[in-house]
């Protein structure tokens, strides 16, 4: 057989698919030779270089993807043609098996059993008419009627008679040996109500346009693993060719190099589109799918994608559905561009990439960074959740902009979180943002002041510093309680103001040990009250309220009706008057909380950043 007959032939070794690259003499070495490619380019010893002598190339760029075999191998399987692999499978059309009436016979282990019952399924199998799906991947098939003449197996008379009146709407050819596109069109040429078409795991050489069948009903196409580049998928994936493709898998082939500028995919009604493991390191390689009115759904998975920044050009106006699995996108500032190249998306996946697991929030900041999604990572969005994700996304982003001390570094923030001007516009701007905004307010650190004017401190989020409360301290000590033959500390005159930033976390017990070290007083010894900001009102006190005695003042029923106001109606008028002028002469008392001994911490009691302690020396005499 010449070289010509071998160039570019699919075989099967040990079970191993491969391709023929070169077939010669290899110098050092007798006889002849094949130089074949593996699919699985892990399983060969080079490149296609032996020796230092370069003999062929191979499509895949791994150094261990080439080996050479002898054409004469007895570990090469022969091929078979599609005709001759469907009777094997499924029987003939003319004699099912066990058609004769009698069950067979099969052997397992040494002991023969009876086969019963299987005539029926074979029977039904045999009518290749009545069949609507037709799976016969990895059979080592190349043609459609006849077999290889070279390394062939003996599977029996041929015919090239093809069956007429086929209702195949499946029919799966993946793992084969084809290498020619004609001959897929002389098998689909006889299939008019095909629906899908797998041939993963195929190699085909170029195709020429003119020369190929028209696949008028096919909307599905798998063409995985076919070593194809941007020039093969364009070539065979067009109208012309798939006018009702709707769905087409071009996962595990090398789309990663850069296509021509002006290729463009034809397929007006694509919906789905499969690059998975395509090892596509940007987006920018996509362009050829701009043209695609109405793309919906596209896979992306296992790809070594680190961003999805493109040019501003490439916008998928119509995709709903990404899938980023597997991906390498390094953090949540990698999903900034989503809103602008897919303005539409709705369902988004992003499991097991760095992003996930970068940040212990990232499915709530994952949401409300991208409006749009109604489900992530296979899980619907209820309006409560993405309510909860907008506020705590404003949240985080709050106290990098109160850090901000310039009005770039603020812009830069913003940049950063295209959504926070959005969600300012939903719930409002947070009160912070307003206040400094307004008062241009500088930050400075917290220290012990005499003043109590000390300005606020914006510190960084999750940071020890967040969690400060600014206290204002001032000692009060009643008149009547002060002891002239003890000379006070420095800290302690009346209404002395004093203010210190404390952790919220820190219990009653050790902020009265704090305040009594600070005031030279025993900590048992200390009354702390905390000065709310909420008001209550206080009935004024009433005239008869002082004089009221104990009912022993009064000797009779009598004595004390005549004390009221029973008897006498104009008393009892003037009293109602009284109550009434009393009640509009209500006052309003600060509401007061006695930070009782507790181990509760004080965050429990204040709200806030600030809070305003009186402290007091309790007169523990009646405990004496």
């Amino acid at each position: 057989m010449s070289k010509e007959d071998l160039s570019g032939r699919r075989l099967s070794y040990e079970g191993h698919l491969c391709t023929v690259r070169w077939q010669g003499e290899i110098d050092g070495l007798k006889g002849n030779w094949l130089g074949v490619e593996w699919d699985d380019p892990s399983r060969g010893r080079h490149d296609g270089t032996y020796a230092g002598n370069r003999y062929f190339k191979c499509r895949s760029k791994e150094p261990t993807a080439a080996s050479f075999i002898r054409p004469d191998s007895k570990h090469i399987n022969g091929s078979q043609s599609l005709l001759c692999a469907l009777r094997a499978k499924y029987g003939s059309e003319n004699t099912p098996k066990g058609g004769d009436g009698k069950s067979s016979s099969i052997v397992i282990s040494g002991k023969e059993v009876d086969e019963v019952g299987f005539d029926v399924i074979s029977k039904k199998q045999s009518a290749w008419s009545d069949l609507t799906i037709i799976s016969l991947d990895g059979l080592h098939i190349d043609s459609l009627y006849h077999q290889s003449p070279h390394l062939q197996q003996d599977h029996g008379k041929e015919t090239t008679n093809f069956p007429a009146g086929l209702n195949w709407k499946e029919l799966d050819l993946s793992r084969n040996l084809f290498n020619d596109w004609g001959e897929i069109s002389n098998i689909c040429k006889y299939l008019r109500d095909l629906r899908v078409l797998k041939l993963n795991g195929n190699r085909f050489r170029f195709v020429q346009e003119e020369a190929t069948h028209t696949f008028e009903k096919v909307a599905e196409l798998g063409l995985a693993n076919c070593a194809m580049g941007w020039d093969d998928v364009r070539t065979l994936c067009n109208q012309r060719h798939f006018p009702n493709l709707q769905c087409l898998s071009l996962a595990f082939n090398p789309l990663n190099e850069p296509p021509s500028p002006l290729l463009n995919l034809q397929l007006p009604i694509l919906t789905t589109l499969d690059l998975a493991s395509c090892n596509l390191c940007t987006l920018q390689t996509l362009f050829p799918l701009a043209d695609l009115p109405a793309l919906s759904t596209l896979n992306l998975r296992s790809n070594p994608l680190t961003n999805l920044v493109t040019d501003p050009s490439l916008i998928f106006s119509r995709l709903r559905t990404l899938d980023l699995t597997s991906t390498n996108l390094p953090n949540l500032s990698s999903l900034n561009p989503i809103p602008t190249t897919f303005p539409i998306l709705s369902s988004f996946k992003t499991s097991n990439t760095p992003l996930t697991t970068s940040h212990p929030s990232s499915r709530l900041i994952t949401i409300a960074r991208l409006p749009g999604l109604t489900t992530l990572n296979n899980t619907p969005i209820p309006p409560h959740e993405r309510q909860n994700a907008d506020l705590y996304y404003l949240s985080t982003i709050t106290p990098l902009i109160l850090a901000a001390n310039t009005a770039k570094e603020e812009e830069a923030i913003v940049k950063e979180h295209p959504q926070w001007g959005h969600l300012c516009e939903k719930y409002g701007e947070p009160e912070s943002i307003t206040k400094k905004r307004n008062s241009q307010l500088l930050t400075s650190e917290p220290n012990l002041s005499a003043t109590g004017n000390n300005k606020e401190k914006i510190y960084p989020p999750l940071s020890l510093g967040a969690n400060l409360i600014n206290f204002t301290f001032y000692f009060h000590k009643p008149i009547s309680t002060s002891d002239p033959a003890t000379p006070p500390h420095p800290n302690q005159q009346n209404q002395q103001q004093h203010t210190q930033s404390l952790p919220k976390q820190i219990d009653i017990y050790r902020l009265k040990a704090f305040l009594g070290r600070f005031y030279s007083i025993p900590s048992l010894e200390l009354k702390l009250v905390l000065e709310t900001d909420e008001w209550d009102p206080v009935p004024a006190a009433k005239p008869e309220d002082d004089d009221w005695s104990c009912s022993e003042d009064y000797s009779s029923d009598d004595e004390r009706r005549s004390a009221g106001d029973g008897g006498d109606p104009r008393k009892a008028k003037a009293k109602g008057e009284e109550e009434e002028e009393g009640k509009q002469k209500d006052l309003w008392v600060r509401r007061e909380i006695e930070l009782v001994d507790s181990t509760r911490p004080v965050g429990f009691w204040v709200e806030g950043k600030e809070a305003r302690v009186r402290v007091e020396r309790r007169d523990l005499g009646i405990f004496e």
